[in-house]
């Protein structure tokens, strides 16, 4: 019964990080999947593998029987799942993102409808709606694509593409700054 309680609190406690952790490491540190999937595994495997060899240490230094060791692993277990549970009173900034949480002004908005992707600085760009690829501006607002920032020409190739000419920056409250855009979440 107790080894049935353990995996229910894991699997709780692993799901959040199984889940989002992946999207999370892609948005926040500009890398791919694979390598953010990577990633995971390359921190993880090696503290398994440490729990494992020191939990055998453990057991056979203080001469825990299963019993023993099934209490043991329910207490730590939940306790690990309260120190997840804890993660969910982080909070983080809302990205500025044009269209989503912020104006193509850079005003904060609180509603969101598929129109407020379109402003008048794209309104001509034919643009798709249902593609993430975004863009950060030197105004410090993302964009959800360069033809929704409004921008006009390319410069470079693959990750270290600028897009020039941008209509979308140029009009925003920042106009002063270069209107190019850089594929990226962030600044």
């Amino acid at each position: 019964m107790l080894f049935i309680v353990i995996t229910v609190l894991q699997f709780s406690a692993f799901i959040g990080m199984i889940s989002f952790m992946p999207k999370y490491l892609e948005q926040q540190f500009g890398k791919s999947a694979s390598d953010a999937i990577f990633l995971i595994g390359v921190y993880n495997i090696p503290i398994i593998c440490l729990g494992y060899f020191f939990g055998g240490l453990f057991m056979k230094k203080f001469k825990i029987n299963t019993y023993q060791a099934a209490h043991i692993a329910c207490w730590l277990t939940f306790l690990d799942y309260l120190l997840y549970f804890i993660a969910f009173w982080t909070i983080c900034d809302t990205s500025p993102v044009a269209g989503l949480t912020v104006s193509y002004e850079g005003i904060d908005q609180l509603s969101y409808t598929e129109n407020t992707l379109l402003a008048d600085c794209n309104r001509d760009c034919d643009c798709t709606l249902k593609v993430w690829d975004p863009v950060c501006a030197n105004n410090g607002i993302t964009y959800v694509s360069s033809c929704l920032a409004g921008c006009k020409a390319s410069i470079g190739t693959g990750k270290s593409v600028v897009f020039e000419n941008c209509t979308c920056v140029a009009a925003s409250a920042f106009s002063f700054q270069n209107a190019s855009a850089i594929l990226s979440y962030l600044f």
